[in-house]
């Protein structure tokens, strides 16, 4: 299922000041503190989004060009009942790219899908489409990384979303991982796995 919502004015300005916007990514593996762990992955859009479907206007606008908004939390939202609002706990990634994130460790972590934007026009007209996909991954207490998968969503003309698969490509993440962070770094594989929420 796929939700659409548009922000005029005033609740765009009450929806960035909620909470700013998405998290970083990890750049280097001293920012990551004893208590957190990395999460590796990818998102992928079938068919690919193309840049006819995205009208970004400001400078803010070009970094929401072919990226996509990841929602991550120790809670099992589901977004066809509660589409999220803000950006807390929340990482902008860019889509077919490997992403490098930081969690908190030792818990169970939910992924409940994200969106990406159509129109960035403010303050006149801010769209952006949500797709609900709930997963979970089991983190450890000694993770120093680990691999979760590459995200595959499958959707129609209209932006309707037909499936979501995770593809292993953990030998080539592990590969990635490691040129970036170094070869003594050790990537855990955990794929995500299906969840419902309570």
């Amino acid at each position: 299922m796929v939700l659409r919502f548009a922000c005029i004015a005033l609740a765009f300005c009450s929806l960035f000041a909620c909470a700013t916007v998405p998290a970083s990514q990890v750049t280097d593996l001293k920012e990551v503190p004893q208590e957190m762990t990395v999460l590796v992955g990818k998102i992928e859009m079938h068919p690919p989004l193309q840049p006819a479907e995205q009208h970004l206007s400001t400078d803010r606008g070009e970094e929401l060009k072919n990226s996509f908004v990841l929602y991550c939390g120790d809670a099992a939202q589901d977004f066809k009942k509660n589409k999220p609002v803000g950006f807390e706990g929340s990482f902008l990634v860019t889509l077919e790219q490997e992403f490098f994130i930081k969690v908190n460790k030792d818990r169970t972590v939910y992924i409940p899908g994200g969106s990406f934007y159509t129109v960035y026009e403010p303050p006149f007209q801010v769209e952006l489409v949500t797709l609900s996909s709930l997963f979970k991954v089991e983190l450890r207490p000694d993770d120093e990384a680990v691999y979760i998968g590459t995200i595959q969503y499958y959707r129609d003309d209209r932006n309707e979303l037909q499936s979501v698969t995770i593809r292993d490509d953990y030998q080539w993440a592990d590969a990635e991982f490691k040129e970036r962070f170094g070869m003594d770094k050790t990537l855990r594989k955990a794929l995500l796995t299906p969840a419902s929420s309570k």
